[in-house]
Parts: C-alpha cells; sequence; structure tokens
C-alpha cells in the first residue's frame, strides 16, 4: 500500500521558507526612522536648491523659515516678506510624525514661530547665489542621537552629514 503527504522535514523547509519570506516583507513594511530622516533630509537639500535655482534665475529674494515640524518658504516684495504661493514646490511641508528639525545660525538656536501675515525668514536665498550659513539638524523623537545635519554654507553650497557614519 502506497502512502500518500508530506514528510516532516518537507513540512519543516515549507515553514522556513514562508518564514523567511513573511521576515523580508516585514523588513520592507515596517516603517524605519533613521530611512525616514534620510530621505526628508535629501528632499529638504533639493528644495533648498531648486529655490536658489529659483532665486538666481528670476532674480528675487527668498526665505526659508524653520520651525520644529513645519518648514516653508517666502518671498521678499516691496520690503515685506510674503509666503510663497506661485510655486508649488516651495509650499509649506509638515514632517511625517515623529521626525523634528532644529536649526542652527551661527551656533546659536534659532526659535521661530510662523506668522501666517508676514514671515521674518531664518535663512535668507539671494539672487546672488548665497544663502544664510545654517546648520539644520534633522531626527526622530525616538532615536534623537540619530541624526542628519543639512549644512548650507554663505557661497550657496548644501550638504549633509550624519551622526552615525
Amino acid at each position: 500500500m502506497k502512502q500518500q503527504g508530506f514528510t516532516l522535514i518537507e513540512l519543516l523547509v515549507v515553514l522556513v521558507i514562508v518564514g523567511l519570506f513573511a521576515g523580508m516583507l516585514m523588513l520592507t513594511v515596517t516603517p524605519n526612522d533613521n530611512r525616514n530622516v534620510q530621505r526628508e533630509a535629501k528632499r529638504l537639500i533639493q528644495v533648498v536648491q531648486l529655490a536658489q535655482d529659483e532665486a538666481i534665475m528670476q532674480g528675487i529674494e527668498l526665505g526659508l523659515s524653520v520651525n520644529s515640524d513645519i518648514y516653508s518658504f517666502s518671498i521678499l516684495q516691496e520690503d515685506k516678506w510674503l509666503p510663497v504661493s506661485s510655486i508649488s514646490y516651495l509650499a509649506e511641508h509638515q514632517l511625517d510624525s515623529p521626525l523634528i528639525m532644529s536649526l542652527e545660525i551661527e551656533n546659536e538656536q534659532v526659535v521661530q514661530q510662523i506668522d501666517k501675515d508676514s514671515v521674518l525668514p531664518s535663512i535668507l536665498i539671494l539672487s546672488s547665489g548665497e544663502l544664510t550659513a545654517f546648520k539644520l539638524s534633522l531626527f526622530s523623537q525616538e532615536q534623537p542621537d540619530k541624526q542628519v545635519h543639512i549644512i548650507g554654507q554663505e557661497n550657496g553650497q548644501l550638504f549633509s552629514q550624519s551622526t552615525d557614519d
């Protein structure tokens, strides 16, 4: 009489394979705060570079205001800083929770409240290509020791540094 079915070894092999695939799926699906910080830092650098290009091409003065979880751009018009509304990629951006930013200018911590009527920016992006020298730190509230620093130099150059390098 011939028996039908699977051996114990065959069942264990299948369970191991299913477990490996489930583990890989969980790693790709679950949010990784460090990856989110890196992604947000790259995004911010690219947006500031686009703002620099826009300021140079249009001959306008732009500003960047930073709060703990929001950053926004403003434009100088008739001696008043107004929120940028005509350029979609310079719209106000809120970070995903639990990401936080802190800004230092000349080694001093900057705390800024964003007022919707008139915004006095912390960072100036000039039509000459120059900008206010700054150090902006991005980190997760769960892992405040793992930070990405975005450093802007007066000559307009931007780069990032990670504390876990």
